[in-house]
């Protein structure tokens, strides 16, 4: 979603820039027809038509008007009074959104008294100060889109910190753009557009295009790597005025902006996605395998569904229960003596406690970043949850382990006044280093009871048949790394022998 976009479409951008060739009717000639080409894309697609002001009487300085210079030569034949340029914009804001491009003071005050939807710097504006000053200080309150064509990467900071200075509150975005007219396949470099966005996110918005008016690939590869705004130089070409060799004529854009439409379409949406998400479902679901009970195995009212009592077979019949209904987070329970080979869904009661062990791994990654504890990648996170993982806040605990033959650590995570319960290791002596937060520690050795309050910093020595139990004693918890000798599945004793008949006390899940 971008704010800076109406109604979050795509925005095309028909610069018209002098190819209006300072005649008034043809001007509206191109507003007109590319008004009618757009019509059916409206739906998907955003357009606005550009101009280019220039305050001539300023801008040209006096002792090279005549001379042969084709630039001087060329804003001074496509020259429209200022009576002609408002009829324009009042004619083109009946079709398009409107946008300006100055190249001095004195337009941008116009484009502001013409009251111009979007301001546009150009390309070769993108360091010229004295009129960025202007464009910042008179022009504020518009949205400003700029071109960052011929931009290192310094010029590039330069540009977007002056813009993003708190102080002027400037709405603004940029496209990227090669300067080159027209620009070639090699020279187009839109890897250069994901750097950008890499380094400045959404303040790169889009892409200024001046490949060949025939070029139709670049346009959907820049939509599918994130730009929402394409600026394209337009024409219409009659019999006194030819176009340029970057502009489109309208048959080249008419193709051009089908294939952008094609893009979008095809590149949807996630609330898209959710309509026939349901369908795809069923149409894979004929290829799932089903559960069958083992021959010969009966299960009791009550008893749960274990991998030695099934098989996983194909076809799957409708309401069976299926392949993709089992994993580690799930039990099935049986609601009543079954002898049958066929299980149903209706046959047994499923407990999950997946959604409580993703709220489990958030609260522990909450307490990693506020630790700013690090972790490696993809760890595994063993989360021990004593008498049942409903009660884990209360009795639980939550450890990333670390071990080679000889030695072994851990990261215990303690969520606020969770206590671990007593227990005893026969074999392992463990170190305590405590990284984050404060914890209580009561030991249990020979009848004799210690409490330790150990805080961030301190550490302390556990040895084997010490009974000892923990509690985070702060807010928002402790993080704890324990260092041992290796680490044995059968060395943890605990005093309430519950605890230890529980199988089912550790679930793991990935975290990153």
């Amino acid at each position: 979603m971008n704010s800076f976009l109406k109604d979050n479409k795509p925005l095309v951008i028909l610069e018209m820039a002098n190819n209006h060739m300072g005649d008034f009717n043809h001007a509206k000639k191109i507003i007109k027809e590319y008004s009618l080409l757009t019509k059916k894309f409206r739906k998907n697609i955003n357009f606005a038509i550009k101009f280019q002001f220039r305050d001539l009487e300023t801008y040209l300085h006096k002792d090279f008007l005549g001379k042969n210079d084709k630039y001087v030569s060329r804003f001074v034949e496509t020259q429209l009074s200022d009576s002609e340029w408002v009829k324009i914009v009042k004619y083109a804001k009946l079709k398009f959104i409107t946008i300006c491009t100055p190249f001095d003071e004195i337009s941008v005050k116009k484009i502001i008294k013409f009251n111009f939807d979007y301001l546009k710097i150009a390309s070769c504006s993108m360091d010229e100060w004295p009129l960025l000053e202007c464009i910042a200080k008179i022009a504020k309150k518009k949205k400003i889109i700029s071109s960052l064509g011929g931009g290192d990467n310094n010029s590039i900071r330069n540009l977007i910190s002056f813009f993003s200075s708190k102080k002027r509150k400037i709405n603004i975005r940029y496209l990227y753009c090669v300067a080159k007219y027209p620009t070639l396949p090699e020279n187009l470099n839109l890897s250069f557009f994901n750097q950008l966005k890499e380094l400045y996110g959404d303040k790169i918005l889009g892409f200024s295009t001046h490949e060949d008016p025939d070029e139709l690939i670049s346009v959907s590869m820049a939509f599918a790597m994130g730009a929402r705004i394409f600026e394209k130089h337009i024409a219409v070409e009659t019999n006194n005025y030819k176009k340029n060799a970057y502009s489109v004529n309208t048959s080249q854009f008419a193709k051009w902006i089908e294939n952008l439409n094609s893009a979008i379409i095809r590149y949807g949406s996630v609330k898209n996605r959710n309509n026939y998400l349901k369908e795809e479902k069923k149409n894979l679901s004929v290829f799932k395998r089903g559960v069958y009970l083992k021959k010969g195995i009966i299960k009791e009212k009550g008893e749960e569904l274990t991998k030695k009592d099934h098989i996983l077979a194909f076809p799957a019949l409708k309401g069976q229960l299926q392949s993709n209904d089992l994993s580690k987070f799930k039990k099935f329970i049986f609601k009543y003596k079954f002898t049958k080979n066929i299980i149903y869904k209706s046959d047994v009661i499923l407990h999950s406690n997946r959604k409580k062990a993703e709220e489990i791994r958030n609260k522990i990654i909450d307490l990693i970043k506020i630790s700013k504890v690090v972790i490696k990648k993809q760890s595994k996170l063993e989360i021990s949850h004593h008498y049942g993982v409903e009660n884990f806040y209360k009795y639980g605990l939550s450890m990333i382990t670390i071990h080679n033959e000889k030695y072994c650590k851990k990261l215990l995570f303690l969520l606020e006044n969770q206590i671990h319960p007593d227990q005893f290791h026969k074999k392992k002596q463990e170190t305590f280093f405590i990284l984050f937060g404060k914890v209580k520690l009561f030991l249990k050795e020979k009848n004799k009871k210690i409490i330790k309050n150990l805080s961030e910093g301190d550490t302390y020595t556990i040895k084997p048949y010490v009974v000892h139990k923990f509690i985070a004693n702060s807010k928002h918890g402790a993080v704890v790394e324990e260092l041992s000798t290796v680490s044995l599945k059968s060395d943890s004793f605990y005093i309430d022998k519950k605890i230890n008949r529980n199988k089912d006390r550790k679930t793991f899940i990935s975290i990153n």
